[in-house]
């Protein structure tokens, strides 16, 4: 069975982002993967501290809340990685979730993916102001290091304007039906990658 982990980047709990991951994991549901949600704003945890050189057996030197999640991740068939934009950038909490997952990319110093298999992602960004392109890019580039990391067969960007007060999201239906489609086309790529 396939397994998806949601990574909520967001302070609230019923914010934009989350409602979209949300969205999204209730679709790789459907495709038939077991899933689970992580709120990182629940958790106290450190950036990376830059260590030289990362570990090489794909585990982080940092001892902290963010440990059994990282274990999780690296598990996980599936990730889908959510924050609203803050100041033109992911919020703080995904960022310093993001950053720890350099240990991935080196294997006894070079740049080598860690991860083993196919896996499939999701990087889901809300945000107040119109559709920018800017702020899809910043979605973007989080997307473009996954292949540093191991094998990922299929990659969703949503990156959703408009979407200022809390609870916005959950009032577009063609929003949510979207994200749901995109979390059922994670499934199918897995399974094509793996027949």
């Amino acid at each position: 069975m396939l397994t998806a982990i949601g990574i909520a980047g967001s302070a609230r709990r019923g914010g934009n982002s989350t409602t979209v991951m949300r969205a999204v994991l209730a679709g790789a549901a459907a495709g038939g993967a077991a899933t689970e949600e992580v709120r990182l704003d629940e958790l106290l945890f450190h950036g990376c501290r830059g260590c030289e050189p990362c570990t090489d057996d794909a585990t982080c030197r940092i001892d902290d809340a963010l440990t059994p999640v990282l274990a999780r991740v690296r598990a996980a068939d599936i990730w889908v990685l959510a924050a609203p934009i803050y100041y033109d950038g992911v919020s703080g909490q995904l960022k310093l979730f993001f950053d720890r997952l350099c240990h991935l990319t080196h294997e006894g110093g070079p740049l080598k993916p860690q991860l083993v298999g196919p896996r499939a992602a999701a990087i889901v960004v809300t945000y107040e102001d119109k559709p920018r392109d800017d702020y899809r890019d910043v979605a973007q580039r989080l997307a473009n290091y996954l292949p540093w990391m191991g094998e990922f067969v299929a990659v969703e960007v949503l990156a959703e304007a408009r979407l200022g007060p809390s609870g916005a999201a959950a009032g577009r239906a063609e929003l949510i039906e979207r994200a749901r489609q995109a979390g059922g086309r994670l499934c199918d790529a897995l399974a094509g990658a793996r027949k």
